[in-house]
């Protein structure tokens, strides 16, 4: 199994059980074994089972995972803003140094308003944390542009647009406090992103375990994923060493103040 050999920071992983299939689940000894045989330094990671259990298992998921392996692993709250227990999650995630907030309207089904986002918005803003959402595809209610109001509304907060899509690219371009990220992104978009924001807005996340080899035969078997294929892929794409090196590692220890904690 190859391993990279550049700094990486992974912001964009899961632990827990994933929608969809009953028994598709990950554990945080999974990503600790992604991590030891493929090199990733840190990863950011937040429970699924926020949203396939419910929030305050999800939350206690994370902590255990923090707890265990804090030094390889750290805890992104998934707040599901319909859960009407979801603020006495905050105190447990500054509690154990969480490094931010992760939503997913899609998969909690809300849509992508300030009268849904409001306090989610604030208490990031409150505790200084950076907000990781699902951008769903554009031209769709829950896409990037729908977070425009938000974007204005709390410029303190920096909001990464997952998935790289084209409208993500024009908020990042507009708004000093809006990233996008690699997840899940072909190799071209990325080059595209780049060339469109530049790499000083982009941060590397793959969605681990998800394709990953980790150790055992998983829930859900999907094609083969790598980080050593991931990076391979933008260096095809013309991406240069430094660029590389803030996509992968620098933006995320600014972002996310990683080493402050």
């Amino acid at each position: 199994m190859a391993k990279v050999d550049i700094p990486l920071i992974d912001i964009h992983t899961h632990v827990g059980f994933l929608p969809g299939v009953l028994n598709d689940a990950y554990t945080a000894e999974d990503l600790c074994y992604i991590a030891e045989h493929e090199g990733a330094s840190f990863m950011l990671v937040s429970s699924a089972s926020t949203t396939t259990v419910h929030q305050a298992y999800g939350t206690a998921e994370a902590i255990e995972m923090v707890v265990k392996h804090g030094d390889r692993l750290g805890g992104m709250l998934w707040v599901n803003p319909r859960d009407p227990a979801w603020k006495a999650d905050v105190a447990r995630a500054l509690q154990h140094g969480f490094y931010g907030i992760k939503i997913h309207p899609p998969l909690d089904h809300y849509a992508v308003e300030r009268a849904a986002l409001d306090e989610v918005f604030a208490c990031a803003q409150e505790h200084h944390w950076p907000i990781l959402t699902h951008a769903d595809s554009d031209r769709t209610p829950m896409s990037s542009l729908c977070y425009e109001p938000l974007i204005k509304a709390y410029p303190d907060v920096l909001l990464i647009l997952a998935h790289l899509r084209l409208e993500a690219m024009t908020l990042a371009r507009r708004y000093d406090n809006v990233y996008l990220d690699t997840t899940y992104v072909d190799p071209l978009i990325v080059e595209i992103g780049v060339a469109a924001v530049g790499a000083d807005k982009i941060l590397f996340g793959s969605d681990a375990a998800e394709g990953f080899d980790v150790g055992h035969v998983p829930g859900v078997v999907r094609p083969r994923r790598s980080y050593a294929a991931l990076l391979e892929g933008m260096v095809s794409r013309g991406i240069s060493d430094k660029e590389m090196e803030k996509i992968t590692y620098l933006n995320a220890k600014k972002v996310f103040r990683i080493g402050d904690h």
